[in-house]
């Protein structure tokens, strides 16, 4: 059994390595940022003791339709399941942005596991969230040429 100990960023980066997960300590700013090919994550532990999983979701929704689109899907969401608050809001552009956030208070009571199950819980309702909204408007997704070229993989590599 691991005893509580502090939440501190360092333990967070070391628990999203172990995780096998990227990410970059933000220490200016307090933050620990978490990318993944549809979404970005920033993790945070304000002075109150509440540790915050923020996400932004890539997707653009300059187009109106597909923002109210999006917004239907953001109530149901919000209305129907427990975490994450899924929003939208203007970016530092004024474009509309689609966030997720979960928060829970941590103190010194709380121990590794029970951080990690947080983390993994946070992360896999957040990542769920923009799988229902890339399910429904898959036109939204624009950054699939980014993923790595397979061309050059020979048939073994394909198959696994």
């Amino acid at each position: 059994m691991t005893t509580p100990t502090e939440v501190t960023l360092e333990r967070l980066t070391a628990m999203f390595e172990a995780l096998g997960l990227r990410s970059q300590l933000e220490a200016e700013d307090g933050t620990v940022v978490v990318p993944f090919t549809n979404m970005a994550f920033i993790c945070q532990i304000n002075d109150g003791g509440i540790f915050s999983v923020h996400g932004l979701w890539r997707g653009d929704l300059s187009e109106p339709a597909d923002l109210a689109e999006i917004s239907n899907l953001v109530q149901h969401h919000n209305a129907t399941a427990l975490m994450p608050k899924v929003y939208i809001s203007a970016n530092p552009e004024g474009a509309p942005q689609l966030h997720t956030e979960a928060n829970t208070i941590v103190m010194a009571g709380m121990t590794d596991d029970q951080l990690s199950e947080y983390l993994q819980a946070s992360l896999s309702l957040s990542m769920r969230v923009a799988t229902v909204l890339e399910e429904a408007l898959p036109h939204l997704v624009t950054w699939q040429d980014e993923l790595p070229d397979v061309s050059d993989q020979d048939e073994t590599e394909k198959d696994a």
